[in-house]
C-alpha cells in the first residue's frame, strides 16, 4: 500500500508532524509575489489528495518513495499506536 508517509511529497502540518493534517507537496508551485516556493498553508492537505477526486487518487498516481520507507514490521507497528518511528 503506498502510504502518504512514505512519500518524498508529504509536508508536515502546521504542529510540524506528519498527521491528518500534512499537506502534499507536489508541484508545489513558486509564489508570483516572493518568488520563493508556496507557503505550506496553502497546499491542498495529502488527505484530500488521495480521494478520488483528488490529484493523487486511491491509487496514489503521484507518489514517489521518501528516503526512507517504512518497512512493513514498521508501518505495522505505527498502525498499533508504537510511536518509536514517528
Amino acid at each position: 500500500m503506498k502510504l502518504c508517509i512514505q512519500c518524498k511529497h508529504i509536508l508536515p502540518g502546521i504542529v510540524g508532524k506528519t498527521d491528518e493534517n500534512s499537506r502534499c507537496g507536489f508541484e508545489r508551485p513558486t509564489s508570483l509575489v516572493t518568488g520563493l516556493l508556496a507557503a505550506i498553508e496553502v497546499l491542498p492537505f495529502a488527505e484530500l489528495d488521495r480521494r478520488t477526486t483528488g490529484r493523487c487518487g486511491l491509487l496514489a498516481n503521484n507518489w514517489e518513495a521518501a528516503d526512507h520507507v517504512m518497512t512493513e514490521e514498521e508501518e505495522k507497528e505505527l498502525m498499533e499506536g508504537d510511536i518509536r518511528h514517528e
